[in-house]
């Protein structure tokens, strides 16, 4: 293994014409879209790990009032199962569909060193001459769990962006905070790589208290749309069954409570309008932890 300051390798793969996706949990993870579909394409596509990037120098564990940058662990019965640090991992996969194999990065959002966490990206992208690099995000949003959510989708070049004009994506028109993504695309532009972003709209009712935390009907529709683009040729029946399994649990939450079931019609009713809605600018870990002493114990 191959280590530095801020990459260890552990080998080098051999890539024919390489795509990258880019799944980086924090504050457009919204519903878990991001990494929740970068997690299923590393599985269904047989990805194996090829490099890291230390955790320790991008990330501060303890913040104030923030509890996501902790070791996620498991307790059972008075043992102690699991205890997973947060990672930056990168994976490939060889698509046995078309000459463009995949690179798929799955990270954590950095505290510190933006810039650095950036351009390792970058410096991966470029040394595998990665032809284009899909960011993937998530933001919530009070759009109705029945229906299929949006995708807006920004560009570094307008080439790219005509080009995505046939896949049926908004695009984005923002002015604020950026999270990683912004920064990576950013710099991007500077080094001449090709990006495409993707933002899926999540469920998210705060009016009722409730929030889901790993949405598969947003993390689906990520899928769907990289699966038509880079012919992935994926069987997608596993978020199928899990968005059914979804829709049945807040369907019987519809027909418990009238006012839960006129809020929902009502938002139905706007849903054709959703352009002219604006997501809501709170991280999922923030929308979670609203929630948390209501949910606690519910499996949704």
């Amino acid at each position: 293994m191959v280590e530095s300051r801020n990459i260890r390798t552990i080998m080098t793969p051999k890539l024919r014409h390489p795509d990258m996706i880019c799944g980086i949990s924090g504050w457009v993870d919204g519903g878990e879209a991001a990494t929740g579909c970068t997690r299923y394409l590393i599985r269904e596509l047989k990805g194996a790990k090829f490099a890291e990037m230390p955790v320790e120098h991008y990330n501060v564990f303890q913040l104030p009032g923030q509890l996501s940058q902790r070791p996620k662990i498991k307790i059972e019965d008075g043992l102690l199962l699991e205890h997973n640090i947060p990672q930056n991992w990168f994976y490939y996969s060889i698509n046995r569909n078309n000459d463009n194999d995949v690179l798929l990065f799955l990270g954590t959002e950095p505290c510190l060193n933006w810039e650095e966490y950036s351009n390792t990206i970058t410096d991966i992208a470029q040394q595998f001459s990665v032809e284009r690099i899909y960011l993937l995000g998530g933001v919530l949003d009070k759009i109705p769990h029945t229906r299929e959510p949006g995708i807006s989708c920004s560009c570094s070049t307008t080439e790219l962006k005509e080009e995505m004009r046939e896949y049926g994506v908004r695009f984005s028109s923002y002015e604020g905070p950026g999270s990683i993504g912004t920064t990576i695309m950013h710099d991007c532009q500077e080094k001449g790589l090709p990006v495409v972003s993707f933002m899926v709209s999540a469920t998210y009712y705060p009016e009722f208290n409730i929030a889901i935390q790993r949405n598969p009907k947003a993390i689906r529709a990520l899928t769907r749309i990289l699966n038509k683009i880079l012919n992935l040729n994926l069987n997608l029946f596993e978020l199928d069954q899990e968005v059914m399994n979804l829709e049945v649990k807040l369907g019987l939450l519809v027909g418990q409570n009238m006012q839960f079931q006129d809020y929902v019609k009502k938002l139905e009713k706007e849903f054709a309008d959703i352009d002219s809605r604006k997501p809501l600018d709170i991280s999922n870990n923030e929308a979670i932890s609203i929630v948390e002493d209501l949910l606690k114990g519910e499996d949704i």
